[in-house]
């Protein structure tokens, strides 16, 4: 399992960035090709997650839960041959200094609750060698596994693993899940609620299997009740990787690219037409007929198309490639990709631009109608906070209204309206101190400017007690706030009053307000005669028509850029005298970084060197394995 080749792997081409994988001695890396999925360290102050690497396996281990959270390794024809099972199990005396070294005694009394001493790497998958078989004896990598569970479905699964070896190669993780306060009577050790397990099937051939990883290969994940599972039979337990990441909160697959990563990830094993996934998509905006690559998995039998529920017309260019056609008429909105088997909707909106997308009118409004009333301390009480708007503007995203910290809610709240009391300050400046304010902020999307017309409706209502004053304040990024306009409650009316129109046109800095940049409306209120007095944003017209609302006009930005510099690419890759070199090829005159890693965590890149394209890059090996890509500076 050990031995020195002298060889480069292509990984995968990314978005402006091109990574390869260089191998040095191949050891206990092995045992981790896919990644770490949780960003375990060999740190020894790291209880939660401390990193192992042994020839057999690497492992994720918790000191405070006594056991390993995840091992993986590596499985080949190999590996199995006739050397019986261990006898004894053997406490880990290589943990760091203040680990607890869990023993083999600390599971007496384990049978009578149904568990035994369950190994993540299993026995029979380590025969190859006396040392081997010991190593996965190791109490480091057993866990209290469920009797039935453990001889059962779990035994039964992995033997059907090694019996797949004659053909292919598996890259296996499994651990536990779930991790609650039962423990085994030592108290040594937690208890897991579930057992779980990844398989990547690799076919044989020469080479790593990382490199021989595309989207196609056959993934088999399982979560398994560890309470006693009904059946011996495995399929009956299929899940995805993508599950029992939310599962665990691990990230698997983290050493492959994205878009290999995440068709592996939600993949059910013996679905035949499983669903298709959308990954991404690009552009992200464009007029009618801009022709647009959606990224994913399972198109190969793609029946439709949409944007924003318009159909469109499509090439499926491979089972992870389709170019679709932007249709004339459509909205901005989610792109979908239909099949026989189900419809994948992409996670962000596709924003069309061109004839008929600015936008005047309402840019958001409140309509109260909807607020009602409470007793101190319900949820409704004087509204929630924030409040989202009932209205809108395409291109935009908006806070909703928000109680400032000084605001109280005593009594209880009318219903029909949205405020709080305790506006008691004497005036503006000692109001805003307090955080004796409500606010709400817009901001527009990619590609747009915002600017505000008016305040065209404001319905109010006020107690006799309450705040007799206020003033509407802006601010403009993390900038000051600018007095808008004074405001006069006269009223004291239970049906509520309403403020004139407020101009803001000539506020210059409200005005083309570009995409990123919020815009924070503030209305301080002050004069308030009791702590008790109530104000409210207020359904005056008992309508559903907007109380509160602010007019503008969203507009697209068209911007001429220059074009990208090509993403980066590697030749005239060579390992010679202990130095592995390559040319970074790219646009000629741009500029580019090479970095390096030795984990593909993602915190673990270091840059190596910045030069213009093309340049010659010279590194000597030092490392059992290590990785390289490039990325164009701006």
């Amino acid at each position: 399992m050990t031995g020195f080749v002298r060889t480069v792997i292509l990984l995968g081409v990314f978005s402006q960035c091109l990574i390869f994988q260089a191998w040095g001695y191949i050891d206990a890396s092995l045992q981790m090709q896919l990644g770490n999925p949780s960003g375990a360290t060999a740190d020894p102050n790291n209880h939660d997650h401390y990193l192992i690497q042994r020839p057999v396996e690497t492992i994720d281990y918790s000191d405070h839960l006594g056991e390993p959270v995840w091992a993986s390794w590596d499985l080949t024809a190999a590996d199995v041959g006739t050397n019986a099972r261990s006898s004894s199990f053997f406490p880990d005396t290589s943990l760091p200094s203040g680990f607890y070294q869990v023993t083999d005694n600390d599971y007496n009394g384990v049978g009578t609750n149904n568990l035994n001493r369950g190994h993540l790497c299993p026995s029979e998958d380590r025969t190859d060698t006396r040392a081997d078989n010991d190593a996965v004896f190791l109490m480091s990598n057993i866990i209290p596994q469920n009797g039935t569970n453990n001889s059962g479905v779990w035994g039964t699964f992995e033997g059907y693993c090694r019996s797949q070896l004659a053909t292919n190669e598996l890259l296996i993780i499994c651990g536990p899940s779930g991790f609650g306060t039962n423990r085994i009577p030592s108290g040594k050790a937690v208890i897991p609620d579930y057992t779980w397990k990844i398989v990547v099937v690799v076919p044989t051939n020469s080479g790593p299997a990382l490199g021989r990883i595309t989207s196609s290969n056959r993934v088999i994940a399982l979560k398994i009740s560890n309470t006693g599972p009904a059946t011996k039979t495995w399929p009956n337990y299929v899940t995805s990787a993508a599950q029992i990441e939310v599962d665990t909160g691990f990230t698997f697959f983290t050493a492959l690219p994205p878009d290999i990563a995440n068709a592996l990830r939600n993949k059910v094993d013996g679905q035949t037409n499983p669903p298709p996934v959308v990954f991404a998509f690009s552009p992200g905006m464009g007029a009618a007929g801009t022709n647009v690559v959606i990224l994913g998995t399972n198109f190969n039998a793609a029946t439709a198309v949409t944007f924003s529920g318009v159909s469109a017309s499509f090439v499926v260019n491979s089972n992870s490639q389709i170019t679709a056609t932007v249709p004339a008429n459509d909205n901005t909105g989610l792109i979908s990709v239909t099949t026989p088997s189900g419809t994948a909707i992409s996670t962000n909106n596709f924003v069309v631009i061109g004839s008929g997308t600015n936008y005047t009118g309402t840019l958001v409004g409140w309509d109260m109608s909807g607020v009602v009333s409470g007793t101190v301390g319900a949820a409704n009480n004087y509204g929630p906070s924030p409040l989202a708007p009932t209205t809108i503007a395409p291109y935009l995203t908006v806070a909703g209204l928000t109680r400032g910290s000084g605001v109280t809610q005593s009594g209880g709240g009318a219903a029909r309206g949205w405020g709080g009391t305790g506006f008691i300050s004497a005036d503006v400046a000692t109001g805003a101190a307090a955080n004796q304010f409500a606010t709400f902020s817009l901001t527009a999307s990619d590609g747009f400017k915002v600017s505000c017309t008016s305040v065209n409706q404001f319905d109010y209502r006020r107690s006799g007690t309450g705040p007799a004053n206020g003033v509407l304040q802006f601010q403009i990024g993390a900038g000051a706030f600018t007095d808008i306009t004074n405001l006069s409650y006269a009223s004291t009316s239970s049906s509520g009053a309403s403020l004139g129109p407020i101009d803001l046109s000539g506020f210059a800095a409200l005005q083309n307000v570009g995409a990123g940049t919020t815009i924070t409306f503030r209305i301080v209120n002050y004069g308030g005669t009791s702590s008790g007095g109530t104000w409210y944003v207020y359904d005056k017209g008992n309508s559903t028509a907007p109380d509160l609302a602010l007019q503008g006009t969203v507009a697209q930005v068209l911007t001429t850029t220059n074009p990208p510099a090509s993403a980066p690419g590697f030749t005239l890759v060579s390992f010679a005298n202990n130095q592995f070199q390559f040319t970074v090829s790219g646009t000629a005159g741009s500029n580019y970084v090479v970095q390096a890693t030795t984990t593909l965590n993602p915190a673990n890149w270091i840059s190596l060197v910045t030069n213009t394209a093309p340049f010659v890059f010279i590194d000597t090996n030092q490392f059992s394995q290590r990785y390289y890509r490039s990325l164009i500076l701006p």
